[in-house]
């Protein structure tokens, strides 16, 4: 990776991001999605109401002479991508569940599909809270970049974080379906093979029908995590897998006892791992990668359920072993 053509995309990126921004009045996120959108359109500028104004246009007309996106690699322009994405989370004070996944817990999580999925050629991927949709740039980026019949779909309720996943997904030219809907709805989702999802995590604000949803609680507002994850499974094919990121704490309520008896009346629980404890601030914060199975000719539960937690990243060595210890424990497993 040539990090002076990351540099070089990130400061265009930031900069033609903060022109906008003032000279619009808008949101950092609406200002990136608008010098995105120029960008992909081969640098002509988006103008509505004389805005941007004439000076501000020469500037950015600048901005896009100088980068030629075309030279980048797919892994570069991704690198650049997700330093912008810190910027906004820092610029627009967005709440926890709008955050995008860090590129580090989508690259372990790419490690553990690897592991358990054994790769067709043609392969449908889903997240039902796609957000900015890095999670699943990280894991095409990562895993899937040179398989051209993989299919990316991704659900979201929010129209700027759909509108955000859509301008990213057009600089990083990963072709994508997005859909703009509350995901706890009826979907028109062809069958998935992998589902994934960083899930947003708190009650659902609507009652839910107990016989659409066997997680929903018997009063008050059920969990959205619960709810989202059981919809998973109505769009899972027999075997596929999921793959679901959650906080840590989840598995140590008492609530969690009634989703873990929905999974296993649909599926197998096959491994819950940790993530590093030195990524997360505080216990509170901390996440861990819930996998599970949709049952099928060619699944089973497992007789050793893998719980385990990724080392520091640092240590090289440490990993290789982690590595190592869950192949050891597959085989074993005979899954």
């Amino acid at each position: 990776m040539d990090t002076t053509k990351v540099e070089d995309f990130y400061t265009v990126l930031l900069e033609s991001t903060q022109l906008i921004k003032n000279d619009l009045d808008s949101t950092f996120i609406e200002a990136f999605i608008e010098t995105g959108e120029n960008i992909i359109d081969n640098g002509k500028i988006h103008i509505e109401n004389n805005l941007p104004k004439p000076e501000t246009r020469d500037k950015l007309k600048k901005m896009y002479a100088s980068l030629s996106i075309d030279d980048l690699s797919l892994e570069e322009k991704k690198k650049a991508i997700q330093m912008i994405l810190i910027n906004t989370v820092k610029e627009e004070q967005l709440q926890v569940n709008h955050q995008p996944t860090p590129d580090g817990i989508g690259v372990i999580l790419s490690y553990f599909i690897d592991l358990f999925y054994e790769k067709d050629e043609a392969l449908h991927l889903a997240d039902l809270s796609v957000g900015t949709g890095n999670l699943l740039y990280t894991l095409f980026t990562t895993l899937f970049s040179n398989n051209s019949k993989i299919k990316l779909t991704g659900v979201d309720n929010d129209d700027l974080l759909i509108s955000l996943a859509s301008t990213v997904s057009g600089l990083l030219n990963i072709p994508i379906q997005l859909m703009h809907q509350d995901a706890l709805q009826p979907l028109l989702l062809d069958p998935v093979d992998l589902m994934v999802s960083d899930l947003p995590i708190g009650y659902y604000p609507k009652d839910v029908d107990s016989d659409a949803f066997k997680t929903g609680f018997e009063e008050g507002y059920s969990y959205s995590h619960y709810l989202l994850i059981e919809q998973g499974f109505n769009y899972l094919k027999e075997n596929g897998y999921a793959f679901y990121l959650l906080p840590t704490n989840v598995f140590e309520s008492e609530e969690v006892k009634s989703l873990l008896q929905y999974v296993h009346s649909v599926g197998h629980v096959q491994a819950i791992i940790h993530m590093p404890h030195e990524w997360f601030s505080s216990p509170k914060s901390r996440k861990s990668l819930f996998i599970v199975q949709k049952k099928g000719d060619q699944s089973k539960q497992v007789s050793e359920v893998l719980v385990s937690t990724v080392p520091s990243l640092n240590d090289q060595n440490a990993f290789k072993e982690f590595i190592l210890d869950i192949k050891e424990w597959k085989k074993d497993q005979q899954i």
